[in-house]
């Protein structure tokens, strides 16, 4: 199942990614067209908003892969690295259980959507369920990839030898803790 993820995560970035420049070129596209007193398409800023949508589920999942995602370590930076990889497996498994429950909740919507047939009446009319669909997609994807990083972090820890060692406070070195020690920055 992680080569099959893996690939499904890259063509997913590159989608969001070419979604990106979509609302580059279309945005800059209506500026230009503005400035010359050409009136611009009129649906530029409706599918702006989708795609931006789009985009960040699409690409959400492969960030959190890479390990490149938005976080504050103002006090897990200062953390020794024993601890610091037992929040890293907490987070995985909280990121699990919230990302499960928002999937399961947008999937009840989006379907409730569809079976209702609600429009989204903008410029161009387009069904509801067509524009949700990517929330429980995205948060699938992203429940996966957070319960690929606990596995992964419990492998480590196994590997380790210290299987006392999770309920010692410790866990597994996980990506966050390599960059942490190639930085510098990492507490033995």
């Amino acid at each position: 199942m992680g080569k099959i993820m893996e690939k499904l995560l890259k063509v997913f970035s590159v989608l969001a990614g070419l979604l990106l420049l979509f609302i580059t070129i279309t945005v800059a596209y209506t500026i230009f067209a503005r400035f010359f007193g050409i009136p611009g398409p009129v649906w530029v800023v409706q599918f702006s908003e989708y795609s931006m949508l789009w985009m960040t589920l699409l690409g959400a999942a492969w960030v959190l892969k890479k390990g490149k995602h938005v976080s504050v370590d103002l006090v897990t930076g200062r953390l020794k690295t024993n601890t610091r990889r037992g929040l890293n497996l907490a987070h995985a498994i909280m990121g699990v259980a919230v990302c499960g429950s928002l999937c399961w909740y947008g999937a009840v919507v989006a379907w409730g959507q569809y079976q209702r047939g609600v429009t989204d009446i903008q410029v161009v009319d387009m069904p509801k369920c067509m524009i949700l669909v990517i929330i429980p997609a995205g948060f699938l994807f992203l429940a996966l990839q957070f319960l690929q990083n606990f596995v992964t972090g419990l492998k480590q820890l196994k590997k380790g030898g210290a299987k006392s060692a999770l309920l010692k406070g410790s866990a597994a070195p996980l990506e966050s803790d390599h960059r942490a020690n190639s930085a510098g920055g990492g507490k033995k």
